[in-house]
């Protein structure tokens, strides 16, 4: 919940800044469960990108929300497909990696304790980024700083990643594709180019190498 507070604040300021009311802050963060997501479309409409790519981004970006889904319901063993539906429905990215440990640790903890802590969470998001909303509007703080909390929540995240050549592949292949596409005049795709290159230059690459060295035991 601090994390969120301290995240959720600066986004709030930001999406104040793009002439959202604080109840229209609230609203989107209440039901926009991609922090991420929240971040890129401010940016992005501040930026002036027309709103079909803004969609398209923040979809590449928000399509791992259901790989959680899928995962974390196989371990939510008597669960009804009502409570099932609910629980997938409000993941957070947070929220999921706490009920997953849980769940595969063999605590006591079921789907209604994984959807109260999705609530809450919601609950603490949408509180953090209205008050930002409202504290944007008084103090006058720099998009600039504002919208890089996002990117350095993002920059810790990769470095805590473990070092493999698939990571380091996908993270230099990303960077390098939205660099040629905003040299060629193509910001409107950089972003979820990015993503599909990255991701499948990292995945060949495995491949390749996971096959060679099959063949060298052999």
């Amino acid at each position: 919940m601090l994390t969120y507070v301290a995240i959720g604040a600066p986004c709030g300021m930001i999406m104040g800044q793009t002439g959202m009311e604080p109840w229209m802050v609230f609203a989107l963060s209440s039901t926009f469960v991609t922090g991420s997501g929240q971040f890129m479309i401010c940016n992005l409409w501040l930026a002036g990108v027309p709103a079909a790519s803004i969609v398209a981004s923040v979809a590449a970006i928000s399509s791992r929300f259901a790989l959680y889904s899928a995962s974390i319901t196989s371990h939510l063993t008597g669960a009804s497909k009502r409570q099932t539906l609910a629980v997938a429905a409000t993941l957070t990215e947070e929220a999921y990696g706490i009920s997953l440990a849980k769940l595969v640790e063999g605590e006591d903890w079921g789907p209604r304790e994984s959807f109260v802590l999705n609530v809450i969470l919601i609950a603490t998001w949408g509180v953090s980024c209205t008050t930002g909303a409202i504290v944007g509007a008084v103090v006058d703080v720099p998009t600039a700083i504002a919208a890089f909390v996002c990117t350095s929540l993002f920059i810790c995240l990769l470095f805590s990643q473990r070092l493999s050549r698939g990571n380091v592949v996908a993270a230099v292949s990303g960077a390098v594709s939205v660099a040629v596409c905003k040299f060629l005049g193509l910001v409107n795709i950089a972003v979820p180019a990015s993503v599909v290159v990255g991701i499948t230059i990292a995945l060949a690459c495995d491949a390749v190498f996971d096959g060679r060295g099959a063949r060298d035991a052999r």
